[in-house]
Order: C-alpha cells, then sequence, then structure tokens
C-alpha cells in the first residue's frame, strides 16, 4: 500500500474537524506538499500534530481533504466497501421493496462517504459523484453495491464535478439502460429518467412529505407551484383530492407529471398542467385552494446569495398565502443548504406580514430517513418543511 502523506493544518482550524465535520478546505491547511496530487489519500494532523483522520485529496475543489472514518492502517477499498454495507443494511430497516422500491442508499456525508450519494431506483441504481479525488474508487463502489443489492441491474454514474475531465455520465453496470425506469413509492407509481432527469432522477428526499400531502388532500382542491414531474400531484389524486393544478415553468417536466398521472390511473380531466413562472402564476391568477405546496428549486449556490434567497421565499410565500382559502393548509418547503431552517422560518413569517395572514404550525418536517445527517455536519441538513393553516 502507498505511503499517505501527511497534512497539518493552520491553528485553530481543528475544531470543526475534530468534532465530526469532514471537509478541509484550502485555506485551512498550513502547506501543501508539492508531491501531492487529486486522488491521493492523506493522513490529517492539528497543528499541534494531533491525529484528525485520513481522507482522499481533490486539489481542484475549495473542498481538499474529504475525511473517511476507516482505518489507516487497512485499505480505503476495503474501509469504503464496509462503510457502503453499513449503509444498506440500514435502509432495510425502514424499506419494503413492495411498497417502497426507490430510496437513497449512500447520502455522502451523513453516511460518512463524503461526495458519494446512490439511489436505488427498483432494478437501477444512480450514483452521484462529486469530487475528483473518488474517482478512483468507483469501481469498488459499484462492485460492492451490486454484491450487496445482488437484484440490481444497472448503475448509471454522474459527475457533478465542476472541473470534470473524465466523462460526466456512464453506464458502469449492465447494458440497456431503459429511457425511463418505473419504480414504487408508498404503493405509487412513477417514472424516472437516470439520465436526462435532475440530480439521480427524482426528489426521493420528499417522500414522507408528499405521504402528508397525500392523507390531507381528500375532498380539497390542490395547487401545486414547481411541481417538476408531478410526484406531490400524484400523492394529492391518490388521496382523493378534488381536483389538481400542477404549474412548472418546464414544459417537459409537465410532460413526465402527466404520465406520472397516466401511470396511476389518474385522467386529465380534474389534474390540469400549467406551464408558467410561479411567481406569475400566483400573481394573476386569483383562485383560492384548498391545499397548496409550494417546493421550489435551490434558491441560492453559496452563502453569499442567502439574503437574496430569503427575499425570494417571503415573495414565494407572501403570494402563496393569498392563495390558500380560508382554514386551508399551505405546506411550504426549501432545499436551500445555505439558508438554515431559522432563516427559513423567519422568511415564511414575515411572508404572513406581508400578506397580513395568520397562521398556525401544523407541522415541521425534515429528510426522509434515508437521507441521514450529521449534527457535525450542518450542510447536510438542507431540506426544511412546514405544513401551515391559513386562519383568515
Amino acid at each position: 500500500m502507498k505511503k499517505m502523506l501527511k497534512l497539518y493544518l493552520k491553528k485553530n482550524k481543528d475544531t470543526a474537524i475534530a468534532a465530526g465535520h469532514p471537509w478541509i478546505y484550502r485555506e485551512a491547511i498550513a502547506s501543501i506538499p508539492k508531491e501531492l496530487k487529486t486522488t491521493d489519500i492523506v493522513k490529517v494532523y492539528s497543528d499541534k500534530q494531533k491525529y484528525l483522520g485520513c481522507g482522499y485529496v481533490d486539489l481542484e475543489s475549495k473542498i481538499t481533504v474529504r475525511l473517511l472514518p476507516v482505518d489507516p492502517d487497512q485499505s480505503i477499498e476495503h474501509g469504503i466497501a464496509k462503510l457502503i454495507g453499513q449503509a444498506i443494511k440500514l435502509r432495510s430497516q425502514f424499506f419494503n421493496d413492495q411498497k417502497t422500491n426507490a430510496f437513497r442508499i449512500i447520502n455522502g456525508e451523513g453516511d460518512f462517504i463524503p461526495g458519494l450519494i446512490a439511489d436505488k431506483y427498483g432494478d437501477a441504481i444512480s450514483m452521484q459523484i462529486y469530487s475528483s479525488g473518488l474517482v478512483p474508487f468507483v469501481p469498488v463502489i459499484a462492485r460492492t453495491l451490486s454484491e450487496k443489492i445482488p437484484q440490481i441491474k444497472w448503475i448509471w454514474q454522474r459527475n457533478e464535478i465542476r472541473l470534470a475531465r473524465q466523462e460526466t455520465s456512464k453506464l458502469i453496470k449492465g447494458r440497456k439502460l431503459p429511457q425511463k425506469i418505473i419504480f414504487s413509492e408508498n404503493g405509487l407509481k412513477f417514472y424516472t429518467d437516470l439520465v436526462n432527469g435532475q440530480k439521480t432522477g427524482f426528489f426521493l428526499d420528499q417522500r414522507d412529505n408528499r405521504e402528508l400531502i397525500k392523507n390531507l388532500a381528500h375532498g380539497r382542491t390542490f395547487l401545486n407551484i414547481c411541481g417538476y414531474t408531478g410526484a406531490f400531484t400524484v400523492a394529492a389524486a391518490a388521496g382523493n383530492a378534488l381536483s389538481t393544478v400542477t404549474v412548472d415553468i418546464a414544459s417537459p417536466a409537465l410532460n413526465e407529471a402527466q404520465k406520472n398521472l397516466q401511470l396511476n390511473g389518474f385522467s386529465e380531466t380534474n389534474n390540469q398542467l400549467v406551464c408558467a413562472d410561479m411567481y406569475e402564476y400566483l400573481q394573476n391568477h386569483k383562485e383560492k385552494y384548498d391545499l397548496i405546496v409550494l417546493d421550489p428549486p435551490s434558491m441560492a449556490r453559496n452563502r453569499k446569495d442567502s439574503k437574496k434567497a430569503q427575499r425570494a421565499y417571503r415573495r414565494l410565500n407572501s403570494l402563496g398565502m393569498k392563495r390558500v382559502k380560508k382554514g386551508g393548509f399551505l405546506f411550504t418547503a426549501s432545499c436551500t443548504s445555505q439558508v438554515n431552517r431559522n432563516e427559513f422560518y423567519e422568511a415564511v413569517k414575515e411572508a404572513a406580514v406581508k400578506s397580513k395572514k395568520r397562521f398556525q404550525v401544523i407541522k415541521e418536517t425534515y429528510h426522509a430517513p434515508d437521507h441521514p445527517f450529521s449534527l457535525a455536519h450542518p450542510e447536510g441538513r438542507y431540506l426544511k418543511g412546514i405544513l401551515l393553516r391559513i386562519n383568515n
């Protein structure tokens, strides 16, 4: 096994790392050896020479080292395989393939393998790599996934590396990946496109929130803003909503929403699809609804955009609240990691003041259990949801 280089952190730069945060930024490192290269494995020490852990290097990223909780005396491949096995075992305690056969099996930092996301959709896995330093370990990742989940026929790899020099996506297991994969979620059926869809193909983190909407929808009119491929709409229709309207600015997404509705036997008669900007629709359409979902895409790329994102949430929620009937419900969500839960709540509160609405918080929601996170890694707590009852 190749000898690991040692990296030393600057003074007072080890606090978060010692508490369990897995990222080491370039500016925290005292000196970078000339011979260091991307994909190297290094041992990391504090300025007082206290051992903090080992990890893989990515010199093209602001996060120069991502730490792995593995024994440095064993191979990194062995450690990664063990961590994958632990992640899969955890999911087996929560999911029954007969009812739900799509879930996240590796949630990056939340499963102690930073830079790696893997989602299972029926017989296929969609895998995302976020660091060049992890690329050499793709074979052991694919082999371990295949061994632990033998029914998997395809593994599709997508690289989310900004400066990637290798292929951005490719099939690393199986042949002739179907254009559409059909999977089950809480007894409902959905299509996903692993090649052309956003992220790994579907937003599995909202699974429990879709079930919440399904249970609320009976006899209610429903509006889904930023509906994407209609997952919340299918849930509402399955909950016997009186009617649904799905709004998204992307017409291809609405085409997929229509297919997902049809897949579950829901007609077009009571399920309207509208291609429109979210703000314009809420401003120009004065109809009110019993139940509304606001689930926009991420509003900020970095922390510098946080204030701008908070203003966007205030505006969107103010408009959304005005479209809810008295006594109706609004489910509003944020997947922007740069806006924390308290900041999001404050934006929603200010939206209520602006729209002159009184509300009750019925439920706060988080990620589904296949998206674990570490308290030492606040960036992993990105999904925030609130179910409100609008009282006037």
